[in-house]
């Protein structure tokens, strides 16, 4: 292990924090949930009063569109990612409904910790399910699809409204979807991507798991996300999620309710720069590099999902040969957090091998892995214009590889840097074979208008 190699820490939304020993991590700071009035009472009783027309509207078409009568539904989750994602995870989720009502301090969620926030008057009355990380980034890339969790029928549909918002003021202002059931009961999603709305209108039925929209920041919103609140059929506001602390309702609305806490890791990579972008409604540089020179410093992140207290990773950076070269245990020194971000910095020097490095992280007994080079041909010229689509990713007999412009060659190179797979073609989409590749991670280089991108494969 080098001396020199460096930590730092960051927080969802918090800037970065000084500068601390490897092993003996410290000086974390907090998010702070702001306590600002997400919606008023009034404006969620013209929310109601519009639903009412609407509905009346679509009675006076269809007299027998709300009689099928049935039992609570049982929901899927209400997001997804888009097909072409590729990456470990794309969410965290930041905030459950207040089960405490006595408001301005007061914060109890369904497990009876405080995965909630409330206001002066108020209380958070859903499931925020925010985009992690880089959520301008990924909200306009559409990462996040907001899908129906049961059946039913579109109630309310809103859109063309502002959504880059960064203030959680009680903007009213907000695009999405409102679904009723085939119980009378509702379902809100709310803060969708201007213009990322399904074509469906008021008074259209929608089935499980159909696309409704994409998350965004629009309304009162401080950060792209979906907001998902659940009312009965006589109108109480339920937590779909079954807990020690819920007495809302007596039961799960979950088909299959999702855990609590997921410790997962959503993302690691390597940058060229340790300056990390936060301000609120741009879209990200993210700095990530796959190719450095020796005397360069390489700066190694790991995404977290749902981190605790002295949750353990170990950390391994594998030489082009697949020797060691560090191998490490990182403790976490934060309390609970739901998103945040781990950062270390690895000075080269001329004794660094050329070729591809291997790191990996173990993280509640699942390895996570990426790749860079030292003077390879990782992270060449990216194809900046053209959109290209890889599924489906892990791959198992063979890979599809799409473009909205012709590929010219496909190369494939495993982890020690070795090309095992090269293909030319003028098509808008190739068919890679990978059955007789052995399973693990591959860089993929892909050619088209002269320029050359590179995508991760994974072989299962």
């Amino acid at each position: 292990m080098k001396n020199q190699l460096l930590v730092f820490f960051c927080l969802i939304g918090i800037g970065a924090l000084a500068q601390v020993d490897l092993m003996q991590p410290s000086n974390f700071t907090p998010a702070e949930i702001e306590k600002t009035e997400c919606i008023t009472d009034a404006d969620r009783q013209d929310v109601r009063q519009a639903i009412a027309e609407n509905k009346r509207q679509i009675l006076s078409k269809n007299p027998n569109a709300f009689q099928n009568r049935g039992g609570s539904p049982l929901f899927v989750l209400p997001i997804r990612a888009k097909a072409e994602f590729d990456d470990y995870g794309y969410y965290i989720i930041n905030n459950q409904v207040d089960h405490d009502l006595t408001p301005n301090g007061s914060l109890l969620d369904y497990e009876c910790n405080e995965r909630t926030y409330d206001w002066a008057t108020g209380n958070h009355e859903g499931t925020d399910y925010v985009l992690w990380p880089y959520p301008w980034k990924r909200m306009q890339e559409e990462v996040m699809k907001v899908i129906a969790a049961a059946p039913g029928t579109i109630i309310d549909k809103r859109d063309g409204n502002f959504d880059l918002n960064c203030d959680n003021n009680g903007n009213p202002n907000w695009n999405g979807i409102v679904v009723e059931h085939s119980d009378g009961s509702q379902a809100w999603y709310w803060h969708f991507k201007d213009g990322a709305i399904t074509s469906k209108g008021i008074g259209d039925t929608v089935e499980s798991g159909e696309y409704l929209g994409a998350a965004g920041s629009s309304g009162s919103s401080t950060i792209p996300h979906l907001h998902f609140e659940v009312y009965d059929a006589n109108g109480n506001l339920i937590d779909p999620y079954e807990g020690p602390c819920n007495d809302m309702n007596a039961s799960s609305w979950w088909a299959d309710q999702p855990d609590y806490f997921v410790p997962e890791i959503n993302h690691l990579s390597t940058h060229n720069s340790p300056n990390f972008d936060s301000e609120c409604g741009v879209v990200e540089n993210t700095y990530e590099a796959l190719n450095f020179e020796p005397g360069e410093d390489i700066v190694f992140r790991i995404f977290y999902r749902d981190i605790r207290t002295d949750d353990d990773t170990q950390i391994v950076i594998k030489k082009p040969d697949g020797s060691i070269l560090y191998d490490f245990m990182f403790t976490s020194p934060w309390p609970n957090y739901t998103g945040a971000y781990a950062e270390w910095i690895f000075p080269t020097d001329n004794t660094w091998p050329d070729g591809v490095y291997t790191a990996t992280a173990l993280y509640y007994g699942t390895m996570y892995e990426t790749i860079f080079g030292i003077n390879t041909n990782l992270g060449v010229e990216e194809i900046t214009t053209t959109k290209i689509n890889i599924y489906p990713n892990p791959a198992s007999e063979s890979v599809f590889i799409e473009s909205d412009t012709a590929i010219e060659k496909v190369e494939l190179y495993d982890v020690s840097g070795r090309r095992v797979l090269q293909l030319f073609s003028n098509k808008l989409k190739m068919e890679v074979k990978t059955e007789t590749l052995q399973n693990g991670l591959y860089l993929a280089l892909i050619t088209s208008e002269g320029k050359t991108i590179s995508q991760k494969i994974i072989k299962k």
